[in-house]
C-alpha cells in the first residue's frame, strides 16, 4: 500500500507518494495542479507502477481556513474563492490539515528540534502557525487553529482578508511591497527587491526592513503571551531565505519567558513531512 502528501501552496504545490516514507517527489503550481488533481496523481501511480486501489490515504495540507468535514477551503493567495478537495477522496481516505499544523507535526517528528512545546510560523506568501503541546498537535475545533496572520498588530494596512492592521498585512512576502509603498514611499517590484537593497545599504529599504523585524517582534511576544512555547520555528519562503531577520528573543515583550527562536530544519518541505506524519498516524499518536 501507498499513500500521497499533497503540499497546496499558495504558488506550488509539492507532492510525495510512498510508504512510510518518500518514494517520489513533484513540484508543479497550485493553478495546474487543482484544475486536474487526479489525472496527477494517476500520473504518478502509473510511473511507479501502482493503481488506485494500492493507495491507503491521501493527506493534503491547504494554505488557508478550511471546512474540514465539507472537504472545502478557502484560499487567500489563490485565484478562487473555494477549493472543493472532496474528489481526492477517490485515492483512498482523505486527511485534511492546516498547511501550518502538518509543518509543525513535520518539523517536531523529522525536524531537528528539541521542544515538546513548540510554535510553527510561516513567513511566505501569508502567515500563519502551527503549535505543538506537551508533544500533542493542536489543530482547533475545524482544523484552523493559530491563523496568526489576521493578528492585529498595527492600524493602519489593509490585509487580504478585508481586516487591517494584519501581522500579514506587514510582513508576507505578497504584501512587504504594499507594506513599503504606503509607509515608507518605497517602490519595489517585490519583497526581495526590497530586502536586496537593504542588503546593498540603501537606507530607505533598511527603514522597511526595520519595520518588517519589528513588526515580527511583536507579533512573536503576543504568540508568546497566548500560548507559552518554549521554541518557535520560523519556516516558510521569506524566513529561510532571509533568517537573519528572524526575530531575537531579547526582543520579545510578554508575561512569559523569551522561546528559543529556531529556523526550520526541513526547508521547504516541512509541511509535506507533516503530512508524512499524518499518513503513518502520527498526528494523534496514542
Amino acid at each position: 500500500m501507498v499513500f500521497f502528501c499533497v503540499d497546496i501552496g499558495g504558488t506550488n504545490t509539492l507532492i510525495g507518494m510512498g510508504n512510510g516514507d518518500f518514494e517520489v517527489k513533484k513540484k508543479l503550481s497550485s493553478g495546474r495542479f487543482l484544475e486536474t488533481p487526479l489525472e496527477t496523481l494517476d500520473s504518478m501511480l502509473d510511473q511507479e507502477g501502482y493503481s488506485r486501489s494500492d493507495v491507503d490515504s491521501t493527506a493534503v495540507a491547504v494554505a488557508g481556513p478550511m471546512d474540514k468535514d465539507k472537504r472545502v477551503f478557502y484560499p487567500p493567495n489563490i485565484d478562487t474563492e473555494s477549493v472543493d478537495l472532496s474528489i481526492l477522496g477517490k485515492m483512498g481516505e482523505l486527511r485534511l490539515v492546516n498547511d501550518c499544523t502538518s509543518a509543525a507535526l513535520g518539523e517536531y517528528h523529522y525536524g531537528e528540534h528539541d521542544s515538546q512545546h513548540m510554535v510553527y510560523v510561516t513567513v511566505s506568501s501569508g502567515v500563519g502557525a502551527g503549535m505543538i503541546s506537551d508533544g500533542d498537535v493542536v489543530s482547533g475545533s475545524n482544523g484552523n487553529f493559530a491563523e496568526v496572520g489576521h493578528m492585529t498588530v498595527g492600524d493602519r494596512l489593509a490585509c487580504g482578508c478585508g481586516g487591517q492592521g494584519h501581522w500579514e498585512a506587514y510582513c508576507s512576502g505578497n504584501n512587504l511591497p504594499s507594506m513599503a509603498s504606503e509607509l515608507f514611499g518605497v517602490e519595489a517590484e517585490d519583497a526581495r527587491e526590497i530586502f536586496d537593497r537593504a542588503e546593498s545599504g540603501d537606507p530607505e529599504a533598511k527603514k522597511v526592513i526595520e519595520k518588517f523585524r519589528s513588526v515580527n517582534s511583536r507579533a512573536v511576544s503576543e504568540i508568546t503571551t497566548l500560548y507559552n512555547p518554549d521554541l518557535i520555528v520560523f519556516g516558510g519562503a521569506v524566513s529561510i531565505n532571509h533568517e537573519q531577520y528572524l526575530p531575537d528573543p531579547e526582543n520579545v515583550d510578554s508575561v512569559n519567558r523569551a522561546p528559543r527562536i529556531e529556523k526550520c530544519s526541513l526547508g521547504e518541505e516541512s509541511v509535506i513531512h507533516g503530512l508524512r506524519a499524518v499518513c503513518n498516524d502520527k498526528m494523534y499518536p496514542d
